[in-house]
């Protein structure tokens, strides 16, 4: 991997994080600066990844793809990676999977 190509795309991805973080800013306003962060922090991530899967897909996938291969059910969840990170809703879908999870644990874990 090209590490101008990551070096842009993580400057990139953190003024789309920059972005994101001013047009929720008003929502933090009495938060602590850690939660302030953690929000800048999420949006980065979240662009950043998405571009890393969107660099990969156009990189490695397509020309695959155009050589014969067919599309596989990977694909399709690199592309659903890629349009939640694109639209800023990746962290928040981590977030909720995480959540799930820890509660289906609990539920299974203590019995109730």
């Amino acid at each position: 991997m090209n590490s101008a190509v990551v070096f842009i795309l993580a400057v990139v991805s953190l003024v789309l994080g920059i972005i994101k973080y001013l047009s929720l800013a008003g929502a933090y306003v009495n938060d602590s600066w850690p939660i302030k962060f953690v929000e800048l922090w999420n949006g980065f991530v979240s662009f950043f990844v998405a571009g890393l899967v969107g660099y990969y897909f156009v990189l490695v996938r397509i020309p695959s793809i155009l050589n014969g291969t067919s599309l596989l059910i990977s694909d399709l969840v690199l592309f659903i990676i890629f349009m939640l990170g694109t639209f800023g809703h990746l962290g928040v879908m981590s977030k909720n999977v995480t959540e799930g999870v820890a509660a289906i644990l609990k539920r299974v874990l203590v019995g109730k």
